[in-house]
């Protein structure tokens, strides 16, 4: 034989698998569950309403004073505002026109037209300021009510960021390169917080030799850059926040950037969170969210010319939108792993215990391009809470009552396909090829026209992915699963052995790491199972009835008339035939294979489903394969890998 056995059953099997406090008090916190559509239920909402709107008091409160925080705020911060007052039946601290800013000359931050303060307690804030207490935890305030809370001076300082960046990058950037903010703005018309508190403070900068050691010639900017990220990851770090809702939030931003302008805006009509813990999210809560980008590809070229930095044509404008009903995060935990980058450290396999990515689930989701509507979903999740150190073990995301546009999608590429059309000067080009793209404009116009008569406008579908790793033991198992309904079905299940952590973790810690780990997964490796399920559901015969009637509008061409002179059933028989024609060379080289390609040849033409599957009595190890001292007859590879194909009508 010309292909060795052991390659042809291992080929054979392989295609067969084709802002936040320290601990918060322990308060009302609702025990919702998360409805079948994975929005938060009517009770869970009604229960963070309530809280937002409570006429919260505190008798016998005392009016906040910031004096000596005002007083202990470095140079490039502040804290103003325009009038204060005490509310003796409630408790709070009135301020009206509160601003925290940050920077030196041009200042940036957020303002509070109005905001109530309870129970405000700065002692640990400005010992902290100070240097001092930075291990201690303690609490900040109790509650914070504002209206109409936004953001100042980003333009600004964002342009000015950016602007230093580019500077100081050795990269000399094309003719007319642009990037660049004109507009930003964030307002959010009520703010309620509660239980806000200070957590211990950590921050050993990053030190210049660490990068000088990976780069020799790394730019000075590079350290400054780190630096600022640990800043804003210590900040966030030390912050912890029992509770908080906004209520119709809204963001506009105007930007420039290479070969187009970009205009956004988002709105969130309701947001909630539960116990941040600096990076940690215990829940965080969605309703009523909705997003619009427009990118206006407007270089300097000629319309259609396709604009290096982008891949879209010049003159072509590019809207997106997406919203979705209710969406929910549980269970995030990355405090941990931002601690280790807070403190200029790496994470050792040691730490297992890591990280989470937490539960995410979304419902009603809405995708459109240029006002086309394209993927619809009842549901979406995603589940990445399992992890050993920086290696999911339990990772699984899918999307329930889809559904994808595919006219729609079809009438997108269409103007798509035109916006480069407008940039070709026709009498440039050759008689044929005038002929040739006009032909293909109007084939692409009319295969959009025939994909409703044939059931393709709109494909429904759920699909699903999975990936479990025993780390303990090695098992790994993944799982993929479609089905459109009136479509068709396709299951995908690969079964394998990897190295438990403890091996992966000798071979992190090896001298030579490279040649540890190929060690490791040598040892460890073994393949236990595979199968894939096809079952028609009628996507076969839509897809025929498509092709017969475009090739009836092109019998001039001999694909055309091929396709036009056949009926669905027909082109079954066909398919089966040809593939009926590759038995006789397969069975020379693998004679099993010889049954298996009739099974799939009677499935291109009846239906029904088919399956091919790999079940082998023992794992698949490398110490199994060289165990067998002559190579395998091709009746035993099929008995040693367990393949089988069954078609069933």
């Amino acid at each position: 034989m010309s292909l060795n056995h052991w390659t042809v059953g291992i080929v054979t099997a392989a295609g067969l698998v084709a802002c936040t406090p320290a601990e918060p008090p322990a308060t009302e916190t609702p025990t919702e569950t998360l409805s079948e559509a994975g929005a938060p239920t009517d009770a869970a909402y009604d229960t963070y309403l309530a809280f937002a709107n409570d006429a919260f008091t505190v008798p016998g409160a005392n009016e906040a004073d910031l004096s000596a925080l005002v007083a202990s705020l470095p140079d490039y911060a502040s804290v103003t505002w325009d009038t204060k007052s005490f509310d003796e039946a409630s408790g709070a601290t009135v301020f009206e026109g509160l601003s925290i800013g940050f920077g030196g000359e041009q200042k940036f931050g957020m303002n509070f037209e109005t905001a109530k303060l309870w129970g405000y307690d700065d002692s640990l804030l400005v010992s902290r300021l100070g240097g001092d207490r930075l291990s201690e935890s303690g609490p900040l305030f109790t509650r914070m009510e504002a209206t109409n809370a936004s953001y100042f001076g980003f333009v600004a300082a964002l342009n000015d960021f950016f602007g230093e960046t580019f500077e100081q990058l050795d990269v000399e950037f094309p003719e007319g390169f642009e990037f660049g903010f004109d507009r930003f703005e964030s307002n959010t018309e009520r703010f309620v917080v509660s239980g806000v508190s200070l957590r211990p403070w950590e921050l050993p900068l990053l030190s210049p030799d660490v990068l000088a050691n990976l780069d020799d010639e790394m730019p000075p900017e590079v350290t400054e850059f780190v630096h600022a990220g640990q800043q804003l990851i210590a900040v966030t770090r030390s912050l912890a926040i029992e509770k908080s809702v906004s209520l119709n939030t809204n963001v506009v931003f105007e930007m420039r950037q290479p070969g187009a302008d970009v205009d956004a805006q988002f709105s969130i009509e309701f947001a909630a969170a539960e116990n941040l813990q600096g990076f940690d999210i215990e829940k965080n809560t969605v309703r009523g969210y909705s997003g619009a980008q427009t990118q206006a590809y407007n270089d300097d070229m000629a319309p259609g010319e396709v604009i290096t930095f982008s891949g879209f044509p010049a003159g072509f404008t590019l809207a997106q939108q997406e919203s979705y009903e209710a969406a929910e995060v549980r269970n995030m935990r990355l405090d941990k792993a931002m601690g280790f980058l807070a403190r200029s450290e790496l994470p050792m396999m040691e730490e297992r215990d890591l990280l989470s990515l937490g539960t995410w689930e979304f419902s009603d989701y809405v995708s459109q391009l240029n006002d086309k509507t394209i993927l619809t979903a009842d549901r979406g999740f995603f589940n990445g809470e399992n992890f050993e150190w920086v290696i999911p073990s339990d990772l699984s995301f899918g999307l329930t009552g889809a559904t994808l546009n595919t006219a729609e999608l079809s009438e997108f590429f269409f103007v798509f396909f035109e916006a480069f059309m407008q940039g070709v000067d026709a009498d440039d080009l050759p008689e044929d090829e005038r002929a040739q793209m006009e032909m293909v404009r109007e084939g692409v116009e009319k295969a959009m026209e025939l994909l409703p008569q044939h059931g393709l406008s709109e494909i429904p579908f759920d699909v699903s992915f999975s990936a479990t790793w025993s780390a303990d033991s090695g098992p790994t198992d993944v799982a993929f699963r479609w089905d459109a309904e009136g479509f068709g079905q396709t299951e995908l299940d690969v079964a394998i052995t990897l190295p438990i952590y403890e091996a992966l973790k000798t071979a992190f810690e090896a001298e030579d790491r490279e040649d540890a780990f190929e060690t490791a997964f040598q040892e460890a490796f073994s393949f236990r199972g595979a199968r894939w399920l096809e079952q028609d559901k009628g996507v076969y015969d839509k897809l025929f009835g498509f092709a017969h009637e475009l090739g009836k509008e092109y019998p001039e061409e001999g694909w055309g008339a091929m396709l036009g002179s056949m009926e669905p059933a027909q082109m079954r028989t066909y398919l089966g035939t040809m593939t009926r024609m590759v038995k006789p060379n397969a069975a020379a080289e693998f004679p099993p294979a010889a049954d298996w390609i009739e099974s799939f040849a009677t499935y291109l033409e009846t239906g029904g489903s088919i399956e091919f599957a790999s079940n082998p009595p023992l794992p698949i190890t490398e110490e199994l394969i060289d165990s067998y001292e002559t190579e395998p007859e091709p009746e035993e590879i099929v008995e040693i890998f367990g393949l089988t194909v069954t078609h069933t009508k």
